[in-house]
């Protein structure tokens, strides 16, 4: 295509170079006086005749110049509009023809990715078969108090261990879930927990709360977040040293969407108690950077979170 193009466009200008030497050529050898009467005085009717036929004959030269000059101008634009036209068509042609492979990629890429999202969905459905397969059937027994227990606290502190090195790496998929496994597990513990101290699965709502906070991971979510922490300060001891941590937390998620007067109050809850793990996170989050940075240099609550500042050094103190 494009040595079509450069081989026309040689042509073209080659034909112009002609027309303008032919117009050269014909100015050049324009003479008035051709066309002007000669002095015929002296002359008789033969010479007279001679002159007249010379005269013709340089007239119809003239007219077989001016012949070829107007043909050569009008093949020039015709040739002109050919390749004008053959260049938009061949143009179109090309534009298509890459439309519909792009199209026909995109297509491709979404049936790829329509079958890895089947072959996914079909590998959690066979894990879940194999997992409600694989779970105990329920006995009809009196449980033995010590051995509930130890179970409990078993499963607690398996999940517990899990959620803490979820927390310092990305999640592949088979990650994921095993977290989906062990919320699912959280819940069915929090719904058997009855009498028992529930301040444990607090501690894991916590732990989940700071994995779907964490911007880092792919599957971030603020919301699920959020409501892990509402959950884990329901369940926490009150004025203990999980539901202080429950609260900055909140803190930091209000923080984070501009909601600076509920923020700032759970910055108050928080540090009600002294607590050194508190302090060294306040310290390095209104840092530049920090989640709370914005609520430390926006007026008014720069102020109070100086203020609190200050009363954490009068206690250390």
């Amino acid at each position: 295509m494009a040595l079509l193009r450069k081989v026309v466009l040689s042509l073209l200008l080659a034909a112009a170079v002609g027309v303008l030497s032919i117009a050269a050529w014909e100015l050049w050898n324009y003479r008035l006086s051709d066309y002007l009467p000669q002095n015929e005085s002296g002359a008789n009717v033969y010479e007279r005749a001679r002159m007249l036929q010379n005269r013709m004959d340089l007239l119809a030269k003239r007219v077989g110049d001016m012949e070829l000059l107007v043909l050569i101008l009008l093949g020039t634009s015709g040739l002109y509009a050919v390749v004008f036209v053959a260049a938009s068509y061949l143009s179109a042609t090309a534009f298509g023809r890459q439309a519909d492979q792009t199209i026909r990629h995109i297509q491709d890429q979404v049936g790829l990715a329509m079958g890895d999202l089947r072959e996914l969905q079909e590998e959690t459905e066979e894990r879940l078969r194999r997992m409600t397969a694989s779970a105990p059937a329920p006995v009809h027994e009196e449980p033995n108090p010590a051995s509930t227990t130890r179970g409990w606290d078993a499963q607690i502190a398996e999940i517990s261990a899990r959620l803490a090195g979820f927390q310092e790496r990305h999640l592949t998929e088979h990650a994921r879930l095993e977290l989906m496994e062990d919320e699912r597990t959280a819940a069915c513990l929090e719904v058997m927990a009855e009498s028992r101290d529930a301040s444990s699965l607090a501690g894991l709502y916590l732990g989940f709360a700071r994995i779907y906070g964490n911007s880092d991971q792919v599957f971030s979510d603020s919301l699920r977040s959020h409501f892990y922490l509402e959950r884990a300060l329901r369940l926490a001891t009150p004025e203990s040293a999980l539901a202080s941590e429950v609260h900055y937390q909140l803190a930091c998620r209000f923080a984070a969407s501009h909601d600076f007067p509920r923020a700032m109050r759970e910055l108050a809850v928080a540090f009600e108690h002294q607590s050194k793990s508190l302090d060294e996170q306040l310290a390095s989050d209104i840092e530049e950077g920090g989640r709370l940075y914005e609520l430390a240099t926006t007026p008014p609550f720069d102020r109070a979170v100086n203020d609190l500042l200050l009363n954490m050094s009068i206690g250390i103190g």
